[in-house]
């Protein structure tokens, strides 16, 4: 999932690193004014620690923020072609301008992701670069293969893990399987993950970003097996909504009963 601050894994990007929420901090939620529209900020506390900038109907810039100092420390600008389809998405160190990632898109004649080209970057400097692989059932992803290199035809390029979804007709994603590559090179199940969800609408769902299971509904709870350990990990959600269903408020509880409250703001 690249070098992000993203804050909202579950409702985005659902997978192993979610469970870096079980040891968030609790915060106390504030209710930001509601309009009607798009997402436009996200808070946490009284602070605003993401925004969202939009051209047209379209994301083209995502802003995340130190929630105490307010600085800008992250920033990703999304790059479209003359269709809309995003191509190239760059991440930045804050202020600084410091390119920290920059993914490339590449789609099949269906018109769906099937392959992103992804360079890692440190002090300006080329330092890794990986590429993924998609496939899919009816315009639905069903597995997603990562790779450590530039070609999948270079002898220099190696598998690194690989997953694979089930999909409920509705188009939320009921399951994700991990596998990794051990050192002989043999695939094996390191996670899996199943999914609940709401009625309601997902208010990040139009804009995920493509190679991600974005689900149309909100996730209410997720729970991960890891089979080398046999331990579950379990992390809910609860939302507050507007007379319009649209959620305005995000509760988080990890396995460890420690919670984080986000906000959310709407434009017009």
């Amino acid at each position: 999932m690249k070098l992000k601050n993203s804050i909202l894994p579950a409702m985005l990007l659902f997978g192993a690193a979610a469970l870096s929420s079980c040891e968030k901090n609790e915060r106390e939620s504030v209710e930001p004014a509601f309009e009607q529209g798009k997402i436009s900020h996200v808070l946490a506390d009284s602070a605003e620690v993401t925004t969202y900038n939009f051209a047209g109907s379209q994301i083209a810039q995502v802003n995340h923020f130190n929630p105490k100092s307010g600085e800008l420390e992250t920033y990703e600008q999304y790059t479209r072609d003359n269709k809309g389809k995003l191509v190239k998405l760059s991440t930045y160190l804050g202020n600084s301008k410091t390119l920290l990632t920059e993914q490339q898109f590449v789609y099949n004649q269906k018109g769906d992701l099937a392959k992103t080209n992804t360079a890692y970057y440190a002090g300006g400097q080329l330092e890794y670069t990986s590429f993924a692989t998609f496939s899919y059932s009816d315009h639905k992803l069903k597995s997603k293969t990562v790779y450590e290199g530039t070609d999948q035809d270079s002898t220099t390029s190696r598998v690194k893990s690989y997953y694979e979804y089930e999909v409920l007709p509705n188009g939320n994603y009921s399951q994700e399987k991990q596998f990794v590559i051990d050192e002989t090179g043999e695939p094996k199940l390191y996670s899996t993950t199943t999914y609940s969800y709401d009625s309601h609408e997902n208010p990040f769902h139009d804009f995920a970003e493509p190679g991600s299971i974005s689900s149309p509904n909100n996730v209410i709870s997720y729970a991960t097996l890891v089979h080398s350990t046999n331990k579950t990990y379990t992390v809910s959600y609860a939302y507050k909504y507007n007379e319009h269903g649209k959620a305005i408020s995000m509760t988080t509880k990890g396995a460890k009963g420690k919670s984080e409250t986000l906000t959310f703001g709407y434009g017009s």
